[in-house]
């Protein structure tokens, strides 16, 4: 049953692969499990082009998609005051160098100091597309990935931010430091991901899975690591930290895809340089280092890059030491 006050969601699908309607929502709306959103289906509570369809309906390119969401009480997000690198701003959009550690929405645990409550704090001119608590985000990073997120500013630019990323029209190029040396030194990750059925935290590879497709190259020898620049073609959630672990070269600071201290034949100078990396490391190392766009109101290309972070920074320079 609808209760008072509800949270409403509208999406546009902008793909030529269609998706089942119950597979999309839950994707984009991870809060609640596929079958909390196959009941809202069955009730009327999210439609396709304002009709009532069934769970397995399979969208198509154009389809407009609303969501009520039925809740307690709605939560808001309060504004608060908070550091903000802002790597560039017009009227329609901004881009923010998120650091690692910081939640982008709040979320079951995390209600408060989360970058939504400081994207309030800085500006009131914030799209509202993705409902009360995600004001303005059209893409997110997880907690520990620094660097690139775009923030938009009205629905407008939300709808077409929203439609070159379905397009696959936003490139963007991470930075990680991974376990050994990927061999060969640059090539193309294509393996579907879908969610993991042990572990509703993680993503696995799986034939049945959503496609998804990464190019990476090798841009420095660690000897015992190594720093590689990945350019994810698909969006999907934990992309690149699950294809990396599938070629069996884990992003350092892992530990959900098996990054964590390696337990491996290291001879004793080796094992002290690993210990020094791992005093420093607190997450893994992952950095969405520069993201590049046409803009969706203005005939002008886009690149953005955010610096790398100084723990980053610090492991590399650990690393260089240990190999010269």
């Amino acid at each position: 049953m609808l209760n008072q006050s509800a949270s409403s969601h509208d999406f546009l699908f902008c793909a030529e692969e269609s998706r089942r309607l119950d597979q999309f929502v839950t994707e984009r709306l991870p809060d609640y499990s596929r079958s909390f959103y196959a009941a809202l289906i069955k009730n009327g509570l999210i439609r396709v082009n304002q009709q009532q369809v069934k769970a397995g309906y399979r969208l198509r390119n154009g389809d407009r998609i609303s969501v009520t969401l039925p809740v307690a009480s709605a939560p808001g997000v309060a504004p608060e005051p908070m550091p903000l690198t802002i790597l560039f701003e017009d009227e329609y959009l901004l881009i923010v160098n998120k650091p690692a550690g910081l939640v982008v929405h709040p979320g079951a645990g995390n209600t408060q100091g989360t970058l939504v409550s400081g994207l309030l704090n800085y500006t009131r001119q914030l799209s509202s597309v993705g409902g009360p608590n995600r004001p303005g985000l059209v893409h997110r990073l997880d907690k520990d990935t620094s660097g690139v997120l775009i923030v938009a500013k009205s629905n407008p630019a939300h709808w077409r931010l929203s439609a070159l990323f379905a397009e696959r029209k936003v490139e963007k190029e991470y930075r990680a430091i991974v376990w050994g040396l990927p061999d060969p030194s640059e090539g193309i990750i294509d393996a579907a991901l879908r969610r993991s059925s042990a572990n509703r935290q993680k993503y696995i590879v799986h034939q049945a899975g959503r496609s998804a497709r990464t190019r990476y190259r090798v841009v420095e020898d660690f000897h015992l690591m190594a720093e590689v620049a990945l350019i994810l073609e698909t969006g999907r959630t934990h992309q690149a930290r699950v294809h990396l672990a599938y070629i069996g070269h884990p992003v350092v600071g892992d530990r959900l895809y098996g990054g964590g201290k390696s337990g491996g034949h290291f001879n004793q100078a080796e094992r002290a340089h690993i210990e020094a990396v791992f005093r420093l490391v607190r997450r893994q190392l992952l950095h969405a280092g520069r993201i590049r766009f046409r803009h969706p109101f203005r005939d002008v290309e886009i690149e953005v890059r955010a610096p790398l972070p100084e723990d980053f920074v610090a492991v590399e320079n650990i690393l260089r030491e240990s190999h010269g």
